[in-house]
């Protein structure tokens, strides 16, 4: 029987993204959620047995949304991803029964072994701090620019859609005309053979890039 799945994530483009490379890997997500309010009720009402949950998101925190999952249904896993780094952060969610604590740039294999480990009393997985990655982000950056063959003018338009800016405020902030960011958006579709701004977002997560 497969594993029944949740994402509870207020950030449109993140949830569907990752839902994405999660069923590209085999795994079977039940539904995304952008609110929390939302996603209790569907808890009530059905057996999951993994939320994968971001922490800042209006509404409930996810700190606090551990708390309400785990009343709901105690057996329920809660594996928390989000770009918080900071320990005292991560140790509050363990204190409050988080089964796991992902970074939003975590990798397919630390994905696995978050589920599995959740599943024990005695060893939760914790993604690796990103201590080095300051020192990586070029170099990731160069490889996704490089494979997919992008300009410079459009990975900065990829950074603002990820960020689920509008073509009009993308515009607005690189002071060129609506027409020519659905241009370079047009292009960057293209050359990242996707369909839409989700696929995008699958494509960054490969590179490590949310």
């Amino acid at each position: 029987m497969e594993t029944e799945i949740i994402i509870i994530d207020d950030h449109k483009i993140f949830g569907e993204g990752f839902c994405s490379l999660l069923e590209n890997n085999n795994f079977r997500v039940k539904r995304v959620f952008q609110s929390p309010k939302k996603a209790l009720n569907f808890l009530k009402d059905n057996v999951i047995e993994i939320v994968f949950c971001d922490i800042n998101m209006p509404e409930i925190n996810g700190i606090d949304l551990i708390k309400k999952i785990k009343k709901t249904n105690s057996e329920c896993k809660v594996i928390m991803i989000s770009m918080y780094t900071e320990k005292n952060i991560i140790k509050k969610a363990l204190e409050n029964n988080a089964d796991g604590y992902l970074t939003k740039n975590c990798s397919i294999k630390d994905i696995k072994t978050a589920i599995s480990n959740s599943y024990s009393t005695e060893k939760k997985f914790i993604s690796k701090t990103l201590d080095n990655n300051n020192n990586n982000n070029n170099n990731d950056h160069d490889s996704f620019t490089l494979k997919y063959k992008l300009t410079k003018r459009e990975r900065e338009i990829i950074s603002h859609i990820l960020e689920e800016k509008s073509n009009s405020d993308i515009g607005e902030l690189l002071q060129i005309s609506k027409r020519t960011v659905e241009t370079h958006r047009k292009n960057i579709m293209l050359k990242l053979d996707v369909k839409n701004s989700i696929g995008i977002a699958v494509k960054a997560l490969k590179f490590d890039l949310v």
